[in-house]
């Protein structure tokens, strides 16, 4: 989560927790929305905040055994606006998976600021797969 983190400029500001088997990391809820959900209303963002579940940074620091986009068909929504992992990072991440992509104006919250868009990529890539 650090490396990802870090390569997100401005570097996302994150809060650390240790736990036993390692860190886990939230954003900064002081930060959240600049960070995370830039197009979402101030209210919706700060419940967003305030229920975010931290992430355990072994999640993005251990090394997989196989990736699963070596295997299976992969789609991507790239979040131009996005200040948690830039663009540039998520297309690269994208293009190395070989995937079909899509792009929005949107934070990272696309999910809440633009559900159209995630369904229709959902859509594609059930009818993609059948």
């Amino acid at each position: 989560m650090g490396d990802l983190a870090a390569q997100s400029t401005p570097p996302i500001p994150l809060v650390s927790t240790q736990v036993p088997g390692g860190t886990e990391v939230s954003i900064d809820p002081d930060h959240f929305r600049e960070t995370f959900a830039g197009d979402v209303d101030k209210t919706t963002a700060a419940d967003m905040a305030a229920a975010q579940r931290p992430a355990n940074t072994k999640a993005v620091s251990d090394a997989s055994v196989e990736e699963a986009y070596r295997t299976i068909p992969s789609w991507s929504l790239i979040t131009r606006q996005d200040h948690a992992i830039a663009p540039a990072l998520q297309l690269s991440m994208s293009k190395r998976a070989h995937a079909h992509i899509e792009e929005v104006d949107s934070s990272h919250a696309v999910m809440v600021s633009h559900p159209g868009a995630v369904t229709k990529v959902i859509e594609d890539a059930a009818c993609g797969t059948r």
